[in-house]
């Protein structure tokens, strides 16, 4: 049998697996994050109320037309569940886990480690699953774990967290158990978190300043491009 030798490309991340077989299973490969949008936030329309009085206006925007929320939905990579996972803790704080696959395991981030910390009892549990995946940036640069954004998920929830993937590579997932269910099921294929790289010497300190003219005339100007049209004067929005 021969073997390909793989190069590591400065310029991008590179994601890697040892479990047998998931390589032909692309679903479940790390995807990028503007082909796992949320169905609602595709589906919504960009104006969200007609004007009755006047056809050729709108009354509203919806989201759709906002950058804050559009650029969401366009960096970074989707982790998603690489097998079935069900996990219970009843009322006592008894907990199991399992799992189809003996190649796919669970661990158990101890109470003492995290949840006995926080403020409220909203966490019952945090499970930790180990990822088939690894990934590999350039040096200098890390990846943020992120929650899925505006899933609305009562049950759980990825913690937030920064991997510095140029030393270590594991993408272990903290599943905050936080149901009041005794029992959940995630599915295979569930998007899980969002993995976003940066680079760590991309860092800002930051000063406040009273308005001078060269600030105002730069403030002004973003004024003018956003505010000058009914509908966005960035097409980068208005065909998102």
């Amino acid at each position: 049998m021969t073997t390909r030798k793989q190069k590591l490309k400065k310029n991008k991340i590179t994601f890697v697996s040892n479990i047998d077989g998931i390589y032909e299973h692309k679903e479940l490969h790390p995807q990028p994050t503007k082909l796992i949008t949320p169905e609602w936030f595709k589906n919504m329309p960009h104006d969200a109320v007609k004007n009755k009085k006047i056809k050729l206006l709108n009354e509203m925007k919806t989201i759709r037309m906002c950058p804050s929320f559009v650029d969401i939905f366009k960096e970074g990579y989707v982790l998603v569940a690489p097998c079935d996972y069900w996990f219970k803790v009843d009322k006592d704080g008894n907990w199991e886990w399992s799992t189809p696959d003996n190649q796919l395991k669970v661990e158990i981030h101890e109470d003492e480690q995290f949840k006995n910390y926080l403020p409220n009892n909203k966490v019952k549990k945090v499970f930790k699953l180990l990822s088939p995946f690894s990934a590999i940036t350039p040096k200098g640069w890390s990846v943020r774990q992120i929650p899925m954004i505006y899933e609305f998920n009562d049950d759980w929830q990825v913690a937030y967290g920064v991997l510095n993937t140029d030393v270590e590579h594991e993408l272990n997932q903290q599943i905050l158990f936080t149901s009041t269910s005794e029992e959940i099921l995630i599915k295979k294929g569930t998007p899980l978190n969002y993995i976003v790289p940066f680079k760590r010497s991309n860092k800002l300190s930051h000063i406040v300043v009273e308005p001078n003219d060269e600030i105002k005339r730069i403030i002004n100007k973003s004024r003018r491009l956003v505010r000058s049209s009914f509908k966005s004067s960035l097409p980068y929005y208005r065909n998102s």
